[in-house]
């Protein structure tokens, strides 16, 4: 079994995804993720412009990310979204375990993308945050440079 696998598997076990729900998404996922790479993040997640868009599945690895969706006639899974980690810009998220839920908006190339991404309960919301924080909070000022600068109004 290769490292996609093992985690993606984990990943899915933790989220609480259905096993058909997954199973119809593999494809589609894996034609997108390499073999060596390590599932960080998967949700069911929802679009914020109706009930009616359909259900969408999150995958986020170190290197990518992958949302399909699946039609809600007629049941094809489809890919709606694959960019690189990397290339995603303005990304910003809010945890709100009351809900349980966490809200993920991102510009990948010239489009703005919003998610709500659904947990199970409020643990899983601090998890998601854990992990969007772990992928996306790059420091922009090294702490040596915060230290030296407090030092100064003190």
């Amino acid at each position: 079994m290769d490292r996609f696998s093992k985690t993606l598997l984990a990943a899915a076990a933790e989220s609480g995804l259905a096993t058909i729900t997954l199973s119809r998404h593999v494809p589609s996922l894996r034609r997108n993720i390499r073999n060596d790479d390590e599932v960080m993040v998967l949700a069911h997640c929802l679009r914020p412009d109706g009930q009616l868009s359909g259900d969408h599945l999150m995958l986020v690895t170190k290197r990518r990310l992958v949302v399909t969706k699946q039609s809600r006639v007629l049941g094809r899974v489809r890919l709606e979204m694959d960019a690189p980690v990397a290339e995603l810009g303005d990304v910003r998220w809010s945890a709100d375990p009351t809900l349980p839920g966490v809200e993920l908006s991102f510009t990948a190339g010239e489009t703005r993308h919003r998610f709500w991404m659904d947990a199970r309960h409020g643990k899983q919301v601090w998890r998601l945050d854990a992990m969007l924080a772990k992928l996306f909070r790059r420091p922009s000022v090294p702490v040596a440079t915060l230290s030296s600068f407090a030092r100064g109004f003190i």
